[in-house]
Order: C-alpha cells, then structure tokens, then sequence
C-alpha cells in the first residue's frame, strides 16, 4: 500500500513539475511572439535543471555576451585574489597596489579610494555611466584608469554614495593582473574557469591592453549557470573549494541602493527580494542574468540580445509568475 502512495506521489509530482514548465515555455514564446529578444532561459532547482530553452536561432553552443555579468565575475576573481593572499583585504588602500596611478593628484581624497569602494560603486567620482565627456574621455583613452584617477574629480567621499561607474570595475581588473602577476584571463582560469570545466569563452581587453573588467566577456549560457551554482553550493564545486563562502555572504549583501528596477548593491553584485525570498543575482545591458536564490535552492540564467537599446526584464515576471510558489 505504502508503495502505492508513493507511486502515486511521483506521478503527481511529475505532472505538476511537467504543467509548471509547460507554462514557462509558453510565457517566454508569447514574449518572444512580441519582443524577439531571449537567447536562452535555464532554470536550475534542487539540484536538477527544472527548464532550459534557447530563442531567436541561438543555441547552447553559442557565446553570449555578458555585458556587465563581467563585473559580478571579477568580484568573483577578486574574492579569490584575497582567499589567496594575492591581496591583503578589500580595504586596501587602491593608491598602495596601483601608485603610479596617482602620480601628481591634488585631492587627496582619491588617495583614500579602498577596494571595497570600487566594490560598491562608492568611489565618488563624478560620472555618468550612459556617457557624457568623461566617460567618452575614459573610453577613448589608451591608459583608461590612470584618466579615470587623474582626470575626473571627486563629488562625494570615497564610501559615501553608490553611483554605477564601469571604470571601477576596470580598474579592479587592472589590480588583479598587477597583484598575481597573471592577465585577469589567466587567472580567472587558472583559479575559476578551468576547475569548473569552462573552456570556451572570450574576453576583449580594453586599450591599456587590460581584460576589460567591466564587460565583454562572452560565455555559453550553461557555462554561467556553474557559476550560479558553485555560488549556491557556497563556494564549492566537485568538493572542491573555489572561493570562500565567506566572501559570497560578504559581497552578495546589499550595502546601497542600486537601480530602481532591480534593488540593492553589495560588491559588484545586485540584490533584489522576489516576494519574500532573498536572491543576489549579476545583471548586464540588454537582459543578461545570473539570479541565485539560496531559500529555493535555484539558479536562474537568461541571456538576450545585447546590441539593443535598452534592457528586457522578462526574467523577473517569469520568476514572480512561476518560481515562486513552492520550494
């Protein structure tokens, strides 16, 4: 009899976990009908991969670029540049690892500029992240964080106030190739990429001859997902620790105000609360997620179009709508 109930437990479960993909194929296809935007949908939960579609003649060998993912990995690669000892802590002083950078500044305030402040998109420059002068002069330049230290002044004090500033993250890959004595590339695989079994990626480097830290790196939609879920393992991935759980705790909390549209900002990652559940997730231009929601034990990933206008938030009805119901 009790064989019986059980069987009959598992046929009820396959059919309700069966219903539930059913209907997100259907809500990302009529999205899609309107807005031909996704590339891939993969939603990971319990341990299993509950869903995984690919749109718009994308498929799962393709690179996606990630856009501003790049910078939620480079908080990754940072983490284990401390778990290391390549650096001290995050509150080591930029102008001590980098001091040919500040060469001749006059405010000496930008002396004060920790690791943890180009962490939280609190360093204080003036700066508009969709363009102006000073950021077009930091793109164009061939030394783009010494113009970014040299030329562009301080409004608020370094900690104070959250402002989303790309040449923050640049300048944290800048740090990681000059304490490991490794590109970013060679480090991001020696201690990241490698141990999780992802192979197939690229990464452009910006004109100091730097991998941009702030965007451009391109990877297969599954391969994000291993991040997401080495992140929900805290740390671990085939009993293997890759970065401390304590640094997850510590960069995935929310220190600031971020975007209206997604939440808060812990250390180059976003946090945002899906009704009553907590997640942490790395949000980049056009609609590129890697979304981590310890309580559920699920990971999610999107990927879209990039070279588009604006950003699509689909992922987050989809979540609202059909994750959110039963753990």
């Amino acid at each position: 009899m009790q064989l019986i109930k059980n069987y009959m437990v598992f046929i009820i479960s396959m059919t309700s976990l069966y219903a539930q993909t059913e209907l997100i194929e259907r809500y990302v296809k009529e999205y899609n009908e309107r807005n031909p935007l996704t590339h891939s949908v993969i939603i990971y939960k319990n341990g299993n991969i509950l869903y995984e579609n690919y749109f718009n003649n994308f498929n799962p060998e393709k690179l996606n670029n990630l856009k501003s993912v790049t910078k939620s990995i480079v908080s990754l690669l940072i983490g284990i540049a401390i778990d290391k000892g390549y650096i001290v802590s995050e509150s080591v002083k930029v102008s001590e690892l980098l001091p040919e950078l500040f060469e001749g500044v006059r405010d000496k305030r930008k002396f004060e500029i920790t690791v943890r402040d180009l962490l939280t998109m609190s360093a204080g420059f003036q700066w508009n992240n969709l363009g102006g002068k000073r950021r077009s002069g930091w793109d164009k330049s061939e030394n783009p964080s010494r113009y970014l230290i040299q030329n562009i002044p301080l409004v608020n004090n370094p900690g104070d106030k959250w402002n989303y500033n790309s040449g923050l993250s640049h300048l944290l890959s800048v740090i990681i190739t000059r304490t490991s004595r490794m590109s970013t590339l060679e480090f991001a695989r020696k201690y990241l990429f490698n141990p999780l079994g992802i192979n197939d990626i690229k990464w452009s480097k910006a004109r100091d001859g730097i991998y941009k830290g702030n965007s451009e790196l391109w990877m297969k939609p599954k391969d994000l997902l291993k991040i997401g879920i080495m992140l929900l393992n805290r740390g671990v991935w085939e009993n293997k620790v890759i970065v401390s759980d304590k640094w997850i705790e510590k960069s995935t909390r929310k220190y600031f105000d971020g975007f209206e549209q997604i939440g808060g900002y812990g250390y180059h990652w976003h946090t945002r609360k899906f009704d009553k559940y907590n997640s942490y997730l790395a949000a980049g231009w056009g609609g590129q997620f890697l979304i981590v929601i310890p309580e559920l034990k699920m990971v999610v990933v999107n990927t879209s179009r990039w070279n588009v206008l604006g950003s699509t938030y689909m992922i987050f009805d989809l979540i609202d709508k059909f994750l959110l119901n039963n753990k």
